[in-house]
């Protein structure tokens, strides 16, 4: 009878302090972005900012180290990066999957400009998420912006020349390098320029070409065409009856560029060949 009084002491001591042993409050695995010599550490509320003609960026790296819970002790399972960016043609983002199977800590660490891709990313955040086998998940993130400094704009001149129904000299590939065309002239008879089958052209106000002066700029005014702007399918200002100044401008988004076109003389000469048209102007 001793023996069983003892066996259920012994029991209810081990009960009693089973059930006295606290839960674990936070079980999820720890992740810390890595610090040191070359590695950004930006937050979304106060991202690091790149300066672009730094040479020394090419060193930068991003880095995450995780690691089990130190009380739970769970391996674990994935660590999932995801890299979104804002570029000069929109937002995009991809994932990449790092399999930690077996793993109680892992150091996960990348050069931030591979191959010399300074250009691509304007900003950009990395964010990181661990997850153990128990499904218990943690997360960080890095985030970072490009400083990129102005950039000039060179204008360079063009000269179109339509004579009868022919495009003269190289007037036919310069036009078509800009996204434009010169369908001929129709109606009241007027030169007609159209937008190649891809581009988008507006018709902007000749004024606002001397005030776009670099890349920066030229960016904002054809984003701010793009909320606001309405495109055209022709322009239709030139008068083949005779020559004329003109101050008009094509703004024109062909094949992933942009391009501001300031037409602004129209010579008109006739002969045996019928109207000769030769349009004048700058682009930059």
């Amino acid at each position: 009878m001793k023996k069983l009084a003892l066996a259920l002491m012994c029991f209810a001591s081990v009960a009693f302090f089973a059930s006295c042993t606290k839960p674990v409050e936070n079980p999820e695995p720890s992740i810390a972005v890595m610090t040191g010599e070359n590695y950004v550490t930006g937050t979304v509320e106060n991202p690091t900012i790149i300066d672009a003609t730094d040479a020394s960026a090419l060193n930068y790296k991003i880095g995450f180290h995780v690691e089990s819970n130190a009380q739970t002790k769970k391996e674990l399972s994935t660590l999932k990066i995801t890299f979104s960016s804002i570029d000069a043609d929109g937002t995009y983002s991809f994932d990449t999957i790092i399999d930690l199977s077996g793993k109680t800590s892992y150091d996960y660490s990348e050069l931030l400009f591979p191959q010399d891709e300074r250009e691509i990313y304007l900003e950009a955040t990395v964010t990181a998420l661990v997850t153990d086998v128990d499904n218990k998940t943690n997360t960080a993130s890095i985030a970072f912006k490009l400083d990129i400094p102005a950039q000039p704009l060179f204008a360079r001149p063009i000269e179109w020349v339509r004579k009868g129904a022919n495009l003269e000299g190289n007037t036919e590939d310069e036009m078509a390098a800009l996204g434009l065309q010169w369908t001929g002239s129709y109606k009241e008879v007027f030169a007609t320029i159209r937008p190649l089958d891809e581009a988008i052209m507006y018709v902007c106000d000749g004024d606002d070409y001397a005030n776009i002066t670099t890349d920066l700029e030229k960016n904002e005014y054809f984003a701010k065409l793009a909320e606001t702007g309405t495109p055209v399918d022709r322009y239709r200002k030139i008068t083949t009856n005779n020559s004329a100044n003109y101050n008009d401008m094509l703004a024109v988004v062909y094949d992933g560029e942009t391009y501001l076109i300031h037409i602004t003389r129209a010579e008109i000469a006739t002969g045996n060949y019928g109207t000769q048209i030769t349009i004048k102007g700058e682009t930059k």
